[in-house]
């Protein structure tokens, strides 16, 4: 069997459209909420810059619906019968079909769509430019996107991997607001909140859902004639990206860590700042 899908691979041109969709839509999120929020800013007396708040509201919104539509996915759709969080054992049955349930496909579609989002934002002049090391997560993550699609595996290594990574991301995102809005018992609340769903879904989860199912069951789950023409290439690179993005959340605990003890000790002293609860905070000390 070959490598790819290349019928898949065709389909995704689509996303640079929606891509541009929600570069298009956060450019009208700015337009209109920039006025109302320099005045809020400005009555509250406020630090932060007006752009750091709108990046927040706007990843609070777009990590909420993500969310909720992998899980909608996951809890609704047949193609997850024996596959999902607690059964991985049917998770590789339809892997050389090259139809996607149009349901896993608009999902796919809208993910890498985002995701070039995040990539092109800041150079249309609607986003705030990340860290290296976001960047870097954001590469690997559109990589492992477009690979699982490409080669068949939408399920395990697509819609759960996603479901697992999105439940912490509004969480951190809206800490983060309620910090910028200087909500001190909030944000401190919110922060730890975000840690716990954090640890439990990126640290735990993954590896034990995931990475175990990708590393131990898919080999056994294909013929010896797939493993030796393509999976086993698969099996490689899938591997590979969920690990890199297995170690990045290893990196970022020690600041998550690090800023509850601040946040719960009181050593920030009431002033928020960008490194208080953001995960960039692990390029210093």
């Amino acid at each position: 069997m070959p490598l790819f899908h290349v019928s898949r691979l065709r389909g995704l041109k689509h996303c640079a459209w929606i891509a541009l969709a929600f570069i298009l839509a956060r450019a009208c999120m700015n337009g209109l909420t920039k006025k109302k929020l320099q005045d809020y800013r400005k009555k509250r007396g406020l630090q932060t810059a007006v752009d750091k708040l709108q990046e927040e509201i706007w990843l609070v919104v777009c990590g909420t619906a993500l969310s909720l539509f992998s899980g909608y996915l996951i809890a609704t759709s047949p193609a997850f019968d024996g596959c999902n969080m607690f059964d991985t054992t049917q998770c590789y049955t339809s892997f050389r079909s090259e139809n996607v349930p149009n349901e896993i496909k608009g999902y796919y579609l809208i993910e890498v769509g985002w995701y070039l989002s995040l990539i092109m934002k800041s150079f249309f002049g609607v986003g705030r430019f990340d860290s290296f090391v976001m960047e870097f997560h954001h590469v690997v993550t559109l990589a492992l996107i477009i690979w699982s699609y490409s080669t068949g595996f939408t399920q395990i290594v697509g819609v759960v991997t996603f479901f697992i990574f999105n439940q912490s991301n509004p969480l951190l995102h809206l800490s983060k607001l309620t910090n910028y809005m200087e909500w001190k018992s909030t944000r401190a609340y919110m922060f730890i909140l975000f840690a716990a769903t954090f640890f439990l879904s990126r640290v735990v989860l993954l590896p034990l859902v995931v990475i175990r199912s990708t590393f131990f069951e898919l080999p056994r789950a294909v013929s010896r004639e797939d493993w030796e023409g393509a999976v086993v290439y698969t099996w490689y690179t899938t591997n590979a990206c969920l690990g890199a993005l297995w170690l990045l959340n290893v990196y970022w605990l020690k600041p998550i860590l690090r800023v509850i003890k601040r946040n719960i000790t009181g050593m920030d002293k009431g002033n928020p700042t960008d490194d208080t609860i953001t995960r960039e905070d692990a390029k210093t000390k």
